[in-house]
């Protein structure tokens, strides 16, 4: 009988010789588990299918030993989300809390091989928002295309494509600047070369900052404090990138839903780069994706018009390795990424915590109103002044409640696409059953009992004395 050589069954990679019934393959990085003798070695016709198809014996002999790897969320102390991890690796997972009505909570991960370059992390995503005006179109003709400033935590850019995202802003933001790239704009009143020094000069604008050191004393702490608090949570590599290859993938969002559809008004453009540097003197190869969501609400009319968009840069998942062995570490990683789930509890923390946050606010709006109205009557001699001002600020809370409902709705859309679940509305009571996703049909007899089934034809009632009624769904 001959002896066939034994693969991983990953990656395809050879394993070599004189492993036990546990192993790493050397090329993706995988933990395998041996399932049957090796081919050729067992006693002879033990094995049929080794007999007749050596290869496909050998390609049987291994199997992919995974773990569950869970991130748990100290601030609602539940698991946010899971995943599965090859079984030799490590994992470490956050929850990024921050004030922000609209995405109050952002979650990251990175898992990675203790003995070798593979890793696997996802990326902080990058909320937006931009404002199509009169305004902002005019600031368009001098390629202004972002405000340093944000609104409720989201930062202010116009939308770009998922490729252009990456480039100019996830790998300049989490590993380096790009080879040939321009660099980063600075702030014009922030380091050697500045507008000020410019006006001045460089010797002059140097004395003056030593006078002021002398005069307050604490300049130089209080630029520390400032620095440390708004120094990204997320420290890059910093190191030179190397464009290797790019290229869009239109079906990614699709794909890490498990080829569900999401309804509503969102949209997703995906792609995918790979970007060679060199750290700790070794050279890596990596993979990012980026999944770009948007949704668009549009208030006003005529020269009052605003478009709202509303879009993320997310699905920021990298897969790295060692130059020469990510596509063996490829198929492995987007595994891993596939069996991601998020807790649904934790969800509704998440939008609990998104509650609190607006009532506050409007609790806020509220004390100022209660104030405004204690000087009415003053103001009153103002005229239309003081009308003007109410309705703005009328328009601004519609607007922003219209995005808020929005944003919301984006949520539960995708919770539902991401743990492959539809919602159905229950005509018999005030619980909203989610039921496995996938199906066209659905039916409840009231008793907590639910049948899904893709055969337009089929009816519970003909084969039941029970009263099946079909549900409709919630989105």
């Amino acid at each position: 009988m001959a002896i066939c050589a034994e693969t991983c069954p990953q990656c395809g990679g050879a394993i070599a010789s004189g492993y036990g019934n546990q192993a790493t393959c050397q090329y993706c990085g995988s933990s395998l588990v041996r399932l049957s003798p090796p081919p050729g070695r067992g006693p002879a016709g033990a094995d049929p299918m080794e007999a007749h198809d050596p290869a496909a014996a050998a390609a049987g002999a291994w199997g992919v030993r995974m773990k569950r790897a869970a991130c748990m969320d100290p601030k609602s102390g539940l698991i946010a989300f899971q995943s599965l991890i090859p079984a030799d690796w490590e994992f470490t997972g956050d929850i990024w809390w921050r004030d922000s009505a609209t995405m109050p909570a952002i979650p990251v991960f990175r898992a990675w091989n203790p003995n070798g370059s593979e890793q696997i992390e996802w990326l902080p995503t990058i909320p937006n928002m931009w404002s199509k005006n009169i305004l902002t179109e005019a600031l368009g003709k001098w390629r202004i295309k972002a405000f340093a400033f944000k609104q409720d935590g989201i930062e202010q850019r116009a939308p770009l494509t998922a490729i252009e995202t990456l480039r100019s802003l996830v790998i300049p933001r989490y590993r380096g600047q790009v080879e040939g790239q321009e660099q980063t704009r600075r702030s014009p009143w922030s380091g050697r070369g500045n507008l000020l020094a410019g006006l001045i000069g460089q010797e002059t604008f140097e004395q003056r900052v030593q006078t002021l050191r002398r005069f307050l004393p604490g300049l130089d702490s209080a630029k520390k404090l400032l620095a440390k608090a708004t120094a990204p949570r997320y420290k890059p590599y910093d190191v030179a990138v190397r464009v290797v290859a790019e290229e869009p993938l239109p079906k990614l969002a699709e794909a890490l839903r498990g080829g569900l559809e999401v309804g509503g008004p969102m949209t997703s453009d995906g792609a995918r780069i790979r970007i060679a540097y060199t750290l700790d003197g070794k050279p890596l190869e990596e993979d990012l994706f980026c999944v770009v969501s948007q949704v668009v609400t549009r208030t006003g009319s005529r020269l009052s018009a605003q478009e709202n968009i509303f879009w993320t840069a997310e699905a920021l998942y990298a897969f790295r390795a060692s130059a020469g062995h990510l596509d063996a570490v490829g198929q492995a990683c987007m595994a891993s990424v596939k069996s991601l789930q998020v807790n649904p509890q934790w969800l509704q923390a998440c939008q609990a915590e998104s509650r609190r946050i607006m009532n506050e606010r409007a609790m806020m709006a509220r004390a100022m109103a209660q104030m405004a109205a204690s000087q009415r009557q003053a103001l009153q001699r103002l005229g239309d002044v003081s009308k003007s001002i109410s309705e703005t600020g009328d328009m601004i809370m519609d607007g922003y409640m219209a995005r808020s409902a929005a944003y919301d709705r984006m949520g539960d859309m995708a919770s539902e696409a991401i743990r492959g679940v539809d919602s159905y509305i229950d005509p018999t009571c005030d619980f909203s059953p989610q039921l496995p996703g996938g199906y066209d049909n659905a039916w409840g007899n009231g008793l907590g009992e639910y049948i899904v089934s893709n055969d337009h034809l089929f009816d519970p009632n003909q084969h039941s004395n029970m009263n099946w009624q079909q549900l409709q769904r919630r989105f």
